[in-house]
């Protein structure tokens, strides 16, 4: 054998030839693992997706986690012929990916996340609406985060969501020195009008119509129930208390009064200024703080008229017919359980959200879940397993969308917290438990003569075996009234209305498309098959031969509202 430099001559060849190939596979796939695209390897998926033990990316629960600036999956999104707020770059196309989800999602937009990067990145992970927390957002912030929403909606050709939280009646301490003091069991503490920065013996309270209210020996939930403290003391400048469960307080920390009406209406000064802008800017839905009866409802869509549909958050305690009525008057409902179990009591919240989410799928009003669905997030890169079970059991009790608050507006891992939900979401949709609640839930439902055309419809689909329910709605009246029924085929909605379909980013299995060129005013049957057939082929949701069930409203005031015409058509 031949040796040259105490080597083999065939190894001597090997090692060269192993050099040269890894020298190319480094050329051609440089920066493709860390885009989450196949690797070098090949496309196995256990060799894409094998975790590695000395990388420094924390794991997901049900996934791999990611980078913080990398999405580690995208999602599918339905392209839309929009007028773009921002020009979009001519060679984008739109995101064409893999995702089915029914149950929606809404993530938060604050300063973990108010940058192009971020958001962009929450939206290919799977949320599908964005909130913008009045509370913490001046006009400019909420601005600027509203315009980076709109210009990544104008470059991916779609529609997504905008809600705008109102700040609402809720009564806040004001500044303290150093943002936050702690407190400690048995010491004194006031609450008074002083306009001076807090410390850990006082703080400003800027509420003279409330001390009254504050009567001596009831207990107040401070911090949304971090501190509580006993009222000692009360006049009309300011209220004596001793804190009984010590802990740290912030700046603009909530202030509750359980079970306590306060003079206040729902909508507040401040809360009309930001409809006012919200408006201007185009947001698609409006959160109402602290509603208690349906007049706080029709009170906000006085004020808003066409131009965004109201959100009733419940979160304090209401009488049981009075919130049937909110229900049946807003557009929809948020079961806001952080500071319902300040206003109640911690073992209330459970039963409450599932009577309301009960309640609210049998009216066809759009239902969200929020507050500390995944709050472990806020500073660890994976949730408590009883987090996990707590988001799911909002999905098996059929909640339209569930809300992330402080894990993607403040947290040190929103990336890792859109995708954990996403991944609880699709892990149980796609167990026969959850299809089985669903059914379950739908035959339950009494007669209703709005509702028979969709009723209809959702067997035809089963029983013709058909790719999607596509509806044509100009105000989402229809797809609506499908979601209701819980179907198991995606609901492809076309309206021409864009502030219609990125309403609809909300609801339950529905997925939207905007198509400018459909009428209601002319409205054409005809053309709404036509339009059907050609969007459910685009958008994948159907092949060429497949069943498509087709809803419509035809105009006339003779008929009846809503879905009142079908027809089965192949694509």
């Amino acid at each position: 054998m031949m040796r040259r430099n105490g080597f083999s001559l065939p190894l001597f060849v090997f090692c060269g030839l192993l050099a040269a190939g890894l020298f190319l596979v480094a050329a051609n796939g440089r920066g493709h693992l860390a885009a989450g695209g196949p690797t070098a390897l090949g496309s196995s998926p256990s060799l894409c997706k094998k975790p590695s033990f000395t990388s420094t990316q924390p794991r997901g629960l049900f996934g791999l986690g990611r980078a913080a600036q990398t999405p580690r999956r995208t999602v599918r999104r339905f392209a839309v012929d929009v007028q773009p707020v921002v020009e979009a770059q001519p060679d984008q196309k739109s995101v064409w990916v893999d995702r089915h989800s029914q149950t929606k999602m809404i993530a938060t937009v604050g300063p973990s996340t108010r940058n192009e990067e971020m958001i962009e990145a929450m939206w290919q992970g799977g949320a599908d609406v964005f909130r913008v927390p009045m509370c913490y957002s001046s006009h400019e912030d909420a601005r600027e985060g509203i315009n980076l929403i709109r210009k990544i909606e104008a470059r991916h050709g779609s529609t997504i969501g905008v809600l705008m939280d109102l700040q609402g009646p809720k009564l806040r301490i004001g500044e303290f020195k150093d943002g936050s003091v702690a407190v400690e069991e048995g010491q004194r503490f006031v609450l008074d009008l002083k306009e001076e920065v807090g410390d850990n013996t006082r703080v400003s309270f800027p509420y003279a119509k409330v001390f009254p209210y504050m009567t001596p020996g009831s207990v107040i939930p401070l911090g949304g129930g971090r501190v509580n403290a006993r009222v000692m003391a009360t006049s009309m400048e300011e209220t004596v208390l001793e804190i009984v469960r010590g802990g740290r307080l912030s700046t603009n920390d909530r202030v509750n009064i359980p079970k306590v009406h306060l003079p206040y209406r729902a909508l507040t000064d401040q809360d009309v200024k930001d409809i006012e802008f919200g408006l201007e800017m185009g947001v698609d839905w409006i959160a109402l703080s602290c509603v208690r009866t349906k007049e706080d409802v029709i009170e906000a869509k006085r004020l808003v008229g066409n131009n965004a549909f109201i959100m009733a958050k419940i979160e304090t305690s209401v009488d049981a017919g009075e919130l049937s009525e909110i229900i049946k008057e807003a557009d929809a409902v948020m079961v806001a359980r952080g500071d319902l179990g300040v206003d109640t009591n911690v073992e209330s919240v459970p039963p409450m959200q599932k009577a309301i989410i009960a309640e609210c799928k049998q009216k066809g009003t759009p239902v969200v879940v929020s507050t500390q669905m995944l709050d472990s997030m806020i500073f660890a890169p994976t949730p408590t397993r009883a987090e996990a079970s707590d988001v799911a059991n909002a999905i098996y009790d059929g909640a339209d969308a569930l809300m992330l608050s402080a894990e993607t507006a403040s947290g040190s891992y929103p990336l890792e917290a859109v995708d954990t939900m996403e991944d609880i979401i699709k892990a149980v949709e796609q167990s026969d438990e959850y299809k089985k609640r669903m059914d379950s839930d739908v035959s339950r439902y009494p007669p209703n003569e709005n509702y028979a055309l969709v009723t209809a419809a959702r067997q035809i689909a089963r029983d013709v075996s058909a790719s999607a329910i596509v509806c044509f709605s100009s105000y989402g009246r229809i797809p609506r009234q499908v979601a209701r029924e819980r179907t198991t085929q995606p609901v492809l909605t076309l309206s021409e209305d864009v502030k219609t379909a990125r309403m609809l980013n909300l609801v339950w299995g529905v997925y939207p498309v905007h198509v400018p060129g459909l009428s209601y005013e002319e409205f054409s049957f005809d053309e709404v098959l036509g339009k059907a057939k050609e969007t459910s082929l685009e958008q994948g949701l159907a092949k060429q031969g497949d069943m498509v069930v087709v809803l419509a409203s035809k105009p006339g005031a003779d008929e009846v509202p809503g879905a009142n015409i079908m027809q089965i058509v192949q694509a």
